[in-house]
């Protein structure tokens, strides 16, 4: 049986020196910026920047879920009252493997967004005039602060790596959208900044040996800009001999 590259990258990031280098050889803090900033720039928030850590628990192979399967037939009974015999039997089905799962400090730079006004005795509220617009009517014109002050939060970063030995992008791309929907549905997905501080974002790679798609219908750019219009980061690498 030939040696595919997910059995590569598998035995690749199974040494622990070639872990750290990891994040840098694929992009993944470039990338991890880009999409946080799209994803949770809003509601309040602007993100200035992602920091990530050492990249640290690998796992090989990791089982995320399953789902339950029931298989069975139904037989129709000729008795009066009508009535139905079932045959039932309950299972469960494989839904969701990744090659390489790992965790990442994360340490967002953010601005709140348009800003806060403080309130109260410490508002410092300035008058700025009078106008009189027309008869009888006045207006009175104050000057408050915005308060614009950066600050960080601090999140364990999910990510999950899939290799492909034989590329085909799109059903690729529909695997990791698949098994995202299920992360995402969790409660533990951050879905906003502003939710509970023991919540977490993942970030997804697909990975392809260098010079797969030499050749072929599709660049390597084109697939890669396919998979970031999906937020999802590809990367096509060279591995070294082990």
């Amino acid at each position: 049986m030939a040696v595919g590259f997910a059995d590569q990258v598998v035995a690749y990031l199974a040494n622990p020196a070639n872990q750290g280098p990891f994040l840098s050889t694929v992009g993944l803090a470039a990338f991890a910026g880009t999409s946080f900033t799209q994803r949770y720039g809003q509601g309040g928030f602007q993100v200035d920047g992602v920091t990530l850590g050492t990249a640290a628990g690998f796992q090989l192979q990791r089982f995320l879920f399953d789902t339950l399967k029931v298989a069975g037939y139904r037989e129709k009974r000729s008795e009066q009252p009508q009535r139905h015999w079932y045959e039932l039997r309950v299972g469960r089905e494989d839904s969701g493997w990744v090659d390489v799962a790992f965790t990442v400090p994360a340490q967002f730079a953010l601005h709140a967004f348009p800003g806060s006004i403080p309130l109260g005795p410490g508002g410092d509220l300035v008058t700025a005039g009078v106008s009189d617009p027309a008869p009888l009517q006045h207006q009175l014109a104050f000057l408050l602060p915005v308060g614009t002050d950066a600050f960080t939060l601090s999140y364990t970063l999910g990510v999950y790596v899939f290799a492909s030995s034989d590329p085909s992008p799109v059903a690729d791309l529909r695997r990791v959208q698949g098994l995202r929907r299920l992360l995402e549905n969790d409660p533990q997905f951050l879905a906003a900044l502003d939710g509970s501080g023991d919540q977490r974002p993942y970030v997804f790679v697909q990975l392809y040996a260098a010079g797969a798609l030499q050749g072929g219908p599709l660049s390597e750019a084109a697939v890669v800009q396919m998979f970031a219009a999906a937020d999802v980061l590809a990367a096509f690498l060279t591995l070294p001999a082990m």
